[in-house]
């Protein structure tokens, strides 16, 4: 994520600029919503290309237990392209952060019929390391 908050379309943010996407998306993650969402709003505002940044908005807000901004943002992505397997697996993974068990119909989704390599390797790897963490 580090390389993602420091360039943008291939230059350098400003120090303050990725200190606030930092303390936006930890915001998010600790349940400050309200602080989070103004910080958030505020950089995506600023953004070329916020799609990346949403995504990384949408699991720490998981991470928050609050998947309505993945389920909103990566829902209407899935509207435009139903078939982006790896927005469905995003979306898994901050459903499944956020304890909504919706998220095992999304990642069966994409191991029963997607052809996009990178999607199904995340998917086998959201189950696998969930198997590990039921073991101990």
């Amino acid at each position: 994520m580090s390389d993602t908050l420091q360039e943008d379309q291939g230059g350098a943010y400003p120090a303050v600029y990725r200190n606030l996407m930092a303390v936006g998306l930890l915001g998010s993650c600790y349940r400050v919503h309200e602080d989070a969402e103004r910080v958030n709003n505020a950089v995506e505002a600023t953004l070329a290309d916020p799609a990346q940044f949403r995504v990384y908005r949408a699991l720490a807000q998981g991470i928050g237990g609050d998947a309505s901004y993945a389920s909103e943002q990566i829902g209407k992505r899935l509207d435009e392209v139903p078939d982006d397997d790896k927005a469905k697996v995003a979306l898994a993974v901050s459903l499944m952060l956020a304890g909504n068990p919706e998220w095992k119909n999304l990642i069966e989704n994409v191991l029963a019929t997607s052809t996009d390599q990178v999607a199904r390797e995340a998917a086998t790897n959201l189950i696998q390391y969930l198997s590990t963490l039921q073991v101990h």
